[in-house]
């Protein structure tokens, strides 16, 4: 590597980890991911079990280790996982990928492609975001981008090194998101590969993805049996119901996050923003160069068939496809002498169109007091002065004449605004998302050792176990009374029981009530009413509503029982069921106020019985 090149990629690298670790620690870890892994990790380290992951003491093999391990190796010198050590792992996974980016784009093209890849591929809005959360598909994207590396360098080179290392980025990428690191690298040779068996046979896919998966087995395997007892139990229902779902039921039957097939064609312009801006001349330019080289071969294998494959899945995210970004910013980086050909005209549009978005977004930052009822004002005039030189930026590079430094001037555009949103867009949404100040009164007990009970009715949130640092017992998240329900009704039932709650919702909200936190008993006796004949003057099927009311007030009442007597205990409850619970259970009604605030769609109330009350000061109430 030229001793140039080198200083190139270490100021960029330089770049990227300031914009990827600023404030990185500045905002709790938000729903519904980074809590659910930093909470494996923490477990993890409290237990010594490093095998068995488990979320609030139950198994969890939905996801892979790595990402876990991972957390808990860089949280070991602290002795916590903490937002910090949560979300590094994506910090140095980013790092990574911009370094074989940068080699990869030199082998393909030049330096100057090279330079131009990582400096777009670090500026990438979707990029960026994921480089800073705590989510596996940036360390899958790390694993995905050494056996593309790894690929073309066979391709080059024919040293069986290479092969190891192709099949053992997959082996990585298994043990950090599963099946899904099978995909783009195996879709890649084969499309590579298309016409050509010989050239396919020798990169002997086969064996190597039996290898990666037999990797994968060295950990899978023995902790299943670890979870399950038997081999038998493992493998009638562990592997099986894992693979089903997690990867047939999501891409096959769309069990999460269905979409259309034009998805990703929406999602894709947004994500790579702002280097949308240049698709104009880069797609063009991709059609056309699509098979004039070996290089522009293995981009088009890298992507297109990827592209098609999670088109075709029914289940759909767009940090799915992240492996591809990479490629998508060597691919507008070599374009750029397309750009460079764009009439002065056009050029100045995109800077100035850029511009006038910064410029916009500042406008709106300052007028929001007068245009947001209790916006809160703290931290908008720094961001509008980070906006604002964004824009000055943009400006002075749209008098230049040629496009390079117009380009290099989106992107210092971009890291301004990123470090604005950092300091300040990032901890107001923390107000809003964040769950570390409702669960601090019980955070501090655990950390004083104090023993207490935690229940979480009506749902069941890993962010709560996790700012909490204690297990939780859920309450009332499962079908009522399940145990007794015919295995032909479960559907039927589990619907009437979700039309059900929507009519006790519905009927408490209308009852006025002067404050949650004291309800009066003539307040709690109209609830009552008021719930009792949404019910009873229901459609719903009389005999299933019959059932499932008096299981549901035998349960209510059981868990009030429990929840009110003996030792300190604290429960997490949301702000729409908290009526109607009061309403069917007047025991309930004894329960003390602790603490109330809104996190991301859920205001969810803290609450105590006599004996956690003695234990917690109360606080005031931020929820709605």
């Amino acid at each position: 590597m030229k001793s140039n090149a080198a200083l190139h990629l270490c100021l960029l690298l330089a770049l990227a980890a300031v914009l990827f670790s600023v404030n990185l620690g500045g905002y709790d870890l938000w729903p519904a991911d980074e809590p659910r892994y930093a909470e494996v990790a923490r477990e993890m380290m409290v237990s010594g079990d490093y095998v068995v992951p488990t979320v609030n003491g139950e198994t969890y093999f939905e996801k892979p280790p790595l990402l876990f391990w991972s957390q808990a190796l860089l949280s070991l010198p602290g002795g916590e996982v903490t937002e910090w050590t949560a979300r590094l792992p994506s910090v140095l996974s980013a790092l990574f990928v911009l370094v074989l980016t940068w080699l990869l784009a030199r082998k393909l093209f030049d330096d100057s492609t090279a330079f131009w890849s990582v400096l777009i591929l670090l500026t990438m809005q979707r990029f960026w975001w994921q480089a800073r959360t705590g989510q596996i598909d940036m360390l899958l994207t790390a694993c995905m981008m050494l056996s593309l590396y790894a690929f073309w360098n066979w391709e080059l080179s024919r040293r069986r090194g290479w092969l190891a290392l192709l099949y053992g980025g997959m082996a990585l990428g298994l043990l950090a998101k599963g099946p899904p690191a099978l995909v783009f690298p195996l879709l890649c040779i084969v499309a590579y590969h298309w016409r050509n068996r010989l050239g396919r046979k020798q990169t002997h896919w086969v064996l190597g993805t039996l290898a990666a998966l037999a990797i994968m087995a060295l950990w899978f395997v023995p902790a299943r049996m670890m979870a399950a007892g038997t081999a038998e139990d493992l493998a009638q229902g562990g592997m099986a119901g894992n693979i089903f779902r997690n990867t047939i039921g999501r891409m096959v039957l769309g069990v999460s996050k269905a979409d259309w097939p034009w998805m990703y064609l929406e999602t894709i312009p947004v994500d790579v923003l702002p280097w949308a801006l240049l698709l104009p001349w880069t797609l063009p330019w991709i059609w056309r160069t699509r098979n004039s080289s070996a290089s522009h071969r293995l981009l088009w294998c890298w992507t297109v068939p990827a592209l098609i494959f999670f088109s075709i899945s029914i289940g759909k995210r767009a940090i799915y496809i992240l492996p591809l970004f990479p490629v998508f910013a060597i691919y507008i980086a070599a374009s750029l002498s397309s750009f460079d050909q764009a009439s002065e005209r056009a050029k100045k549009i995109v800077v100035r169109l850029l511009a006038g978005v910064f410029g916009l977004l500042g406008v709106l930052v300052l007028a929001a007091p007068a245009l947001v009822k209790d916006y809160d004002v703290s931290g908008a005039e720094p961001l509008a002065l980070f906006l604002a030189a964004g824009v000055a930026v943009l400006l002075l590079a749209n008098r230049l004449p040629v496009a390079r430094p117009q380009v290099a001037a989106i992107a210092i555009a971009m890291s301004t605004l990123y470090v604005g949103a950092a300091f300040v867009v990032l901890p107001v949404a923390n107000r809003f998302k964040g769950s570390a100040a409702l669960c601090q009164p019980l955070r501090d007990l655990s950390e004083a050792g104090t023993e207490y009970r935690l229940y979480a009715v009506g749902f069941s949130r890993e962010e709560y176990m996790f700012y909490a640092e204690k297990y939780h017992t859920p309450i009332l998240t499962d079908l009522v009374g399940r145990a007794s329900i015919p295995p032909d009704d479960l559907m039927k039932t589990a619907m009437l029981q979700r039309d059900a709650k929507h009519l006790l919702q519905k009927a408490v909200d209308k009852v006025p009530v002067t404050s949650w936190e004291h309800v009066t008993e003539a307040e709690r006796e109209a609830l009552e009413t008021a719930a009792r004949n949404a019910l009873h003057e229901s459609d719903l099927d009389p005999a299933m509503l019959q059932t499932f009311e008096a299981q549901l007030q035998q349960e209510i009442d059981a868990y009030a029982t429990e929840f009110l007597g003996g030792s300190p205990a604290f429960m997490f409850v949301q702000n729409e069921d908290w009526p109607w619970l009061i309403a069917l259970c007047p025991q309930l009604n004894q329960t003390r106020f602790i603490h109330g605030d809104a996190v991301g769609r859920r205001d969810v109330l803290l609450l105590s019985n006599e004996a956690g009350a003695a234990l917690v000061p109360p606080r005031e109430s931020t929820g709605g």
